[in-house]
């Protein structure tokens, strides 16, 4: 009599499992995603350069932080810069040792791989050199950073 109750609980417990295996549905779902180039940079909000007389040169480095998914580089300009009434003086950037006087969309980096989450820390020298077309006093401009796409 045991050997048949057990029997028939081995029988249950096995119809139950087949059951339970045809109750079940399931279904897929194709997923599409579309990543995009980003681009981000920091930087401080001003560089204050020492006071320069004519010929004179003063260095002050200013930190950059760039963040990418892509291969990317890395254009400065000043604006207004030599405008009527501004500066005559030279700006400058410093790269691998040498300088190169600012233009409209220098490249300051170019062809740098991807930066991943944490960004990349650049420590970019500026260089003002003053003239004698310059009239003693304090001056300011802008200078824009831009980070895009390599090519």
């Amino acid at each position: 009599m045991a050997r048949r109750i057990w029997l028939t609980a081995v029988l249950l417990v096995a119809v139950l499992c087949s059951l339970a295996a045809g109750v079940e549905a399931s279904g897929t779902v194709t997923f599409y995603v579309q990543v995009v180039p980003g681009l981000k940079i920091s930087s401080p909000d001003q560089l204050t350069f020492e006071p320069v007389a004519p010929g004179q040169s003063d260095v002050q480095e200013l930190s950059l932080t760039v963040w990418s998914n892509v291969r990317w580089q890395l254009l400065v300009e000043a604006n207004d810069y030599g405008a009527e009434g501004g500066l005559s003086g030279i700006l400058e950037v410093g790269q691998s040792g040498s300088w190169r006087e600012i233009s409209a969309g220098s490249v300051i980096h170019s062809d740098q791989p991807p930066t991943g989450p944490d960004g990349v820390v650049f420590q970019t020298p500026f260089r003002f050199t003053g003239s004698y077309d310059d009239e003693p006093g304090d001056y300011d401009f802008q200078v824009k950073f831009t980070v895009v796409p390599a090519l």
